[in-house]
């Protein structure tokens, strides 16, 4: 494959996104203290993460962070980018357009209803912004591939 640096950065992003959603999920499941971070004012993970912000639909956002990465990683791997299923392309893209959606209704939330971030949770956006940053650029470079 011309761009195998795509699949494998997007491995390391995808695997870096799956350990911050499995230590957000022990630290939702257990407790907050468990979050080695500061509270600095506006650096508070124990705020976000406790917030009624931090569940949807019951659900906390942790476990949904976390099955994004799950769902995300297989479609980084070499074989999802060589991949000729417009299915496989489509999905990967629609769920990194979802996944960045989502984490600027979070930050928004953060930095305007609860006045306080999570660096794990920024963690986590940084990665899932750089997912889609490479998913849209590798989608774009490797269409002539699927053409």
């Amino acid at each position: 494959m011309k761009y195998a640096w795509i699949a494998w950065v997007g491995i390391v992003l995808a695997t870096i996104g799956l350990g911050l959603g499995i230590y957000l999920t022990i630290a939702h499941y257990t407790t907050p203290v468990v979050l080695a971070c500061p509270e600095t004012g506006i650096v508070n993970c124990a705020k976000v993460t406790t917030s009624s912000y931090s569940t949807l639909l019951g659900i906390p956002l942790a476990v949904l962070g976390l099955l994004y990465f799950v769902a995300m990683l297989p479609l980084q791997l070499p074989a999802a980018w060589r991949s000729q299923n417009s299915w496989v392309r489509g999905g990967r893209l629609i769920m990194s357009v979802s996944g960045v959606l989502m984490i600027m209704w979070l930050i928004y939330v953060e930095l305007f209803k609860l006045n306080a971030i999570c660096l794990y949770c920024t963690g986590v956006h940084i990665v899932t912004f750089l997912l889609f940053i490479l998913t849209v650029f590798g989608t774009a470079l490797t269409k002539e591939q699927h053409d």
